[in-house]
């Protein structure tokens, strides 16, 4: 049998920490999408499955459009900028935490 034309899709745990899983209203969610995503296309459809406005005002800095200055992207623990930051390609199973940098004291 041929697999011509099929796409296989992965699964991609997001951990939301402090202000984030509030504004997404869970803390953690469940993404699937194929084998190589980068962190970048993982942080759109996390903003489309989430949709709500108050946690994309929250993750992605209005100004540079990017989700950095305001948070910090760990990927099985290590900090995304150890590897390509938002260009890095995800494995199956990545347990990817964002944790946002400013937060109530």
């Amino acid at each position: 049998m041929s697999e011509t034309g099929t796409v296989s899709l992965a699964d991609y745990k997001v951990k939301l920490i402090g202000v984030l899983a509030s504004a997404a209203g869970r803390r953690e969610v469940g993404i699937e999408g194929p084998p190589g995503l980068t962190l970048s296309e993982l942080i759109s459809r996390l903003l489309v499955q989430v949709n709500k406005s108050q946690f994309a005002d929250l993750l992605i800095d209005s100004a540079t459009n990017n989700p950095l200055p305001n948070v910090i992207i760990l990927l099985n623990d290590q900090d995304c900028n150890l590897f390509e930051g938002l260009r890095t390609k995800l494995e199956p199973g990545t347990l990817i935490t964002i944790i946002p940098v400013a937060h109530g004291g």
